[in-house]
């Protein structure tokens, strides 16, 4: 043998996986290996990927996870089923507008500055570079999906999609809007749901506070928030509680304000917290909100949506929460309504995105009335239609969808699928899937798209089906709906399983896949989840150039 012959003939030293690796994908997708059949006679395995949001590159979670689903859809292939692996990405409103904003504030520029035609150029570019990214990665983890059905949630066949879900949920009169209070992050100007709030403990102050009452002494309360007593309408007890029966049906006095104040008597109220009166600010606190509605009282709206204090003819008026705090503290003290304070410990809300406090207050808004979805999605669930491993996840499930209330849909962003609203300059309302030329109550060319955008679950809770084509009755929405299975993390089932068991139920007749699969979490150095938009993720083509996939 000769030593070119010889050098020929001898494995490498060293196994160069990313040669070996990339040369096996590109031959898999040579042979379409992965292209589903919609009219094959073999048995039909299906999966939708559960769609990374278009927020950066996939981290150590999302390989974790494109790992099972691989696997899966390999065993499937092998058992001789005809497996549409069905890849996608989210467009993710809430947290790519925060990820483009914190570009452009490096950038020494705002969204404002650059227009909602040049904020949208600039997201446009975004979608491009960060989706290539993305599928870079899942070609790279090995993922044998069928690229030939790639999807996203802007594709204009999805956005379709997502209007026309709209549309029908309006036309069987489940969508109205209406004022209600809602978590609202001041540095988003949006509302955002309980489930993407995230708690942290603080270390703050309880202050107890005099409010006179008329012909009748006073009355202390306690509270961390005295800023938002500027917006009170009324004082609660306990009905049990002694102390305080006498003054049930009378009137205090707000300090600093002089807004007279009806003193109720309320379930809700924990004779045990503070001093067992309770400042009642409908406009502010979700409890106290369910309070005022109870009893009639009054709702004062006392912040702005840039979190500064609302209160015309104050000295607080415009000021930031925290600032008007301290000087509602002194006032107090100076007046002689300042009883103590106290070293408090508890929870406060924060927006999961940005990291800002978050304000309760009423905000006009879009809803979906949820009573019927959730109805049906509990009756399947009682007829075991949806499997759940491990199954204690099941009742995570339940407990979410028996206390359910009217969903919040609306956002009020620049990024997002716009709500098919349209408002004529006569004042009338038109509701449609694709922009009207005119309005059919009177005629009028003049009309304006209302602002908002829908929440990024409403378009992700369509995914099973719109993805395969829905509203139209294609070929692979006969051949692959149902799905099989759905395997993601236990954070966001409330979030996107049961809104998906409730769509698929609604427009498609039947549940949107048999099994749910809850993986484990991949945790970032701080014990929270691994996160793009907040850039605690560790990118898995790091350890895939060490160690090959």
């Amino acid at each position: 043998m000769t030593e070119e012959n010889k050098s020929q003939s001898e494995m490498p030293k060293a196994f160069d996986p990313q040669a070996v690796e990339a040369g096996w994908y590109a031959r898999w997708e040579a042979d379409a290996l992965f292209v589903a059949d919609p009219n094959s006679d073999k048995p039909k395995f299906t999966m939708c990927f559960p769609p990374p949001n278009i927020t950066g590159e996939l981290h150590m979670g999302h390989a974790l996870q494109t790992a099972i689903y691989d696997l899966i859809a390999r065993f499937r292939r092998m058992n001789g089923q005809e497996v549409l692996f069905l890849p996608g990405y989210d467009h993710a409103a809430i947290a790519t507008q925060n990820v483009i904003e914190k570009q452009l504030a490096r950038e020494g520029t705002t969204k404002e500055e650059l227009g909602r035609d040049g904020f949208a150029t600039r997201v446009e570019a975004w979608y491009e570079q960060v989706g290539a990214t993305i599928i870079n990665q899942l070609r790279l983890l090995g993922a044998s999906m069928d690229w030939s059905r790639l999807r996203f949630t802007m594709d204009s066949k999805y956005v379709r999609s997502v209007m026309t879900a709209f549309v029908a949920f309006y036309d069987r009169g489940w969508i109205y809007r209406a004022p209600r209070i809602v978590n609202w992050c001041p540095h988003d100007r949006s509302a955002i749901s309980d489930l993407e709030i995230e708690w942290e403990e603080h270390q703050d102050t309880l202050y107890f506070i005099r409010y006179p009452v008329e012909d009748d002494g006073d009355v202390v309360i306690a509270t961390v928030r005295p800023e938002t007593m500027l917006a009170d309408t009324g004082v609660a007890v306990n009905p049990d509680d002694d102390r305080y029966r006498q003054l049930v049906g009378k009137t205090a006095v707000l300090p600093l304000v002089g807004r007279k104040l009806p003193i109720v008597a309320d379930d809700a109220v924990e004779k045990d917290f503070g001093t067992g009166a309770l400042k009642v600010t409908p406009g502010h606190d979700p409890m106290d909100y369910e309070i005022g509605q109870r009893h009639g009282l009054e709702i004062v709206n006392g912040m702005h949506e840039d979190g500064s204090m609302n209160v015309p003819g104050l000295p607080y008026d415009g000021l930031p929460a925290l600032q008007a705090r301290q000087r509602v503290v002194d006032d107090l003290m100076a007046q002689g309504l300042l009883v103590k304070e106290e070293p408090y410990t508890h929870e406060v809300g924060h927006c999961d995105r940005c990291h800002t406090v978050i304000e309760p207050l009423i905000s006009e808004q879009w809803w979906l009335q949820m009573d019927e979805m959730r109805d049906r999605a509990l009756d399947a669930s009682e007829a075991g239609k949806v499997r759940w491993h491990p199954e204690r996840y099941e009742r995570t499930y339940l407990d979410w969808l028996r206390g359910l209330r009217d969903w919040n849909i609306g956002r009020q962003l620049w990024l997002g699928h716009r709500v098919p609203v349209y408002h004529c300059d006569n004042g009338h309302v038109v509701v449609s899937v694709d922009p009207p030329g005119d309005c059919p109550e009177c005629g009028s060319t003049r009309l304006t798209q209302d602002p908002d955008v829908l929440d990024t679950w409403f378009s992700s809770a369509l995914w099973p089906f719109a993805t395969l084509g829905w509203p139209d009755e294609t070929e692979d929405l006969e051949a692959f709906y149902p799905t099989d299975m759905n395997c993601t993390a236990r954070e966001i089932i409330n979030l996107w399983v049961s809104r998906m068991i409730m769509t698929g139920i609604e427009f498609m007749g039947e549940v949107p896949f048999s099994d749910v699969v809850i993986h484990c979490q991949v945790q970032a150095a701080d014990g929270r989840r691994m996160s793009k938009s907040l850039g605690t993720g560790v990118d898995p083509r790091d350890l895939i150039t060490k160690y090959g996939t």
